[in-house]
This record gives structure tokens, sequence and C-alpha cells, in this order.
């Protein structure tokens, strides 16, 4: 291994892969998306399969605010899996904010009959397997699942395969040297490639359009060429 693949962000995450155990035969859906080899520094973007996902929160505080819904989709072979997408509400009675309401315009009777969030956590771990998960601005939906992880399970941070598509568009905005006059939002982006307008702050719908965006990034770095994942994602990391 050269130096440079040595400090290079997927060497890191290995490193901190073999130094993540779980003993408790409780959480074994953590095992396989913790523990799963990582893809080569010669694979192709085009060869790994994605899970993109959205949570809709309370607020930004993972200590003191709540997950209400999951949303998320697969992309495999360079296509949005919408059969296998999955949104789940948490059954939260008391914990829905006039606040966040208002954006994301969740309210307590579409908790009602939801699920407990060791229920949709556990449900969406089982769906990582090798995957690459994907987030707009993952900062956020990193710190909920890595708080669960810790209260529920006292784990450290997990040694997830994170890609951000946020930060993606901050390296493609600093090339082109005007970052601080790009809308860096969802919404904002996708309209700088052409994509449709969706109703935002539903975790599914939101989801999906990170997954149509994280495609069409792609695309614009390969521009043709079949480039390799290893660049996809220290581009992604934040700095």
């Amino acid at each position: 291994m050269s130096l440079l693949d040595y400090f290079h962000p997927l060497s890191a995450l290995k490193r901190q892969r073999e130094n993540f155990k779980i003993k408790d035969s409780l959480i074994s859906s953590l095992v396989e998306p913790t523990s799963a080899p990582l893809p080569e520094f010669n694979a192709l973007c085009s060869e790994q399969s994605y899970v993109v996902l959205d949570i809709e929160t309370t607020g930004f505080d993972p200590v003191e605010d709540e997950i209400l819904s999951m949303g998320w989709v697969v992309i495999k072979n360079q296509q949005i899996d919408l059969a296998n997408s999955q949104h789940v509400y948490i059954k939260h009675f008391d914990k829905v904010k006039p606040e966040s309401a208002v954006i994301n315009h969740i309210t307590p009777q579409m908790l009602a009959n939801g699920v407990s969030l060791h229920e949709a956590m556990s449900y969406f771990f089982t769906h990582l397997s090798d995957k690459v998960l994907v987030a707009h601005g993952s900062v956020i939906e990193a710190e909920f699942i890595n708080y669960y992880a810790k209260k529920y399970w006292q784990l450290p941070t997990l040694p997830l395969l994170w890609l951000d598509t946020l930060c993606l568009e901050k390296h493609f905005a600093t090339a082109i040297d005007h970052y601080s006059d790009v809308d860096l939002t969802l919404a904002g982006t996708r309209k700088r490639y052409g994509l449709p307008e969706y109703n935002s702050h539903n975790a599914l719908v939101d989801a999906l359009g990170a997954a149509e965006l994280l495609l069409a990034q792609q695309k614009r770095l390969s521009r043709g060429s079949r480039d390799s994942f290893a660049r996809l994602y220290r581009l992604s990391q934040r700095k």
C-alpha cells in the first residue's frame, strides 16, 4: 500500500472497522454493515450498491430531539430500485413539536400507527449489508444513528460507509470558484442538474431525491468514463 493509499478515507475506515467489535448478540443486525469488506481502490462506482437515507426529526440535536420518520431507497446497477424503498414512522405520541410539524407536516396521528425506534433501526440495518450509505448532509443522519447506538447499545461511533452528496456538491462548487454563491440544499442542488422539483421534508421523497442526485453527480464526475468509487468517496468526505 502506498503512503497516499494509507491516508485515504477508505483505509482510515478499514482500520476503524478492524478495531470495532460487537459482542452483544441482540444487535446482530449491525455486524455485517460494520464488518463487510470495503470496496477496493480500483472498484468502480457502477459496481457498488447504495442505500440512500433521509430522516425527519423534531430538531437537529440527537440528545434533545427525536427521529419521527425514516425513508430509504436502494440503487443497484446504477438504477433506483423503488420496489425495495421503505418509509417508516416512529411511534411517538408526545414528541411532535409545532415548529417541526410546520416543516415536515408530521402529526401525532401519523405516528400513532408507527413502529418503535428499535424496530425501525434494526429493520434499517438489515438493509445495509455491504451497501454504501448515502445522505444529503449526512452529518444529521450520522449523528442521530450514532447517538442511538451509544444510548441503547453503548457503542462508539459506528464505522459505516457514508457518502455525502452535499459534500460532493461543495467540491464541484469550489472547483468552479463560486462556492459561496451556490445553494447547497437538496432542492437547490437538484435544480442545477435539471432534476424535477419534489415536495421536500418527506423522508422517502427526500431519499429518492438524493438518490437521483447521486446518479447525476456520478455522471458529472466521470464525464462518460468509468470512475473509481475511491475517488467519489474521497470527494464526499467533510473537510
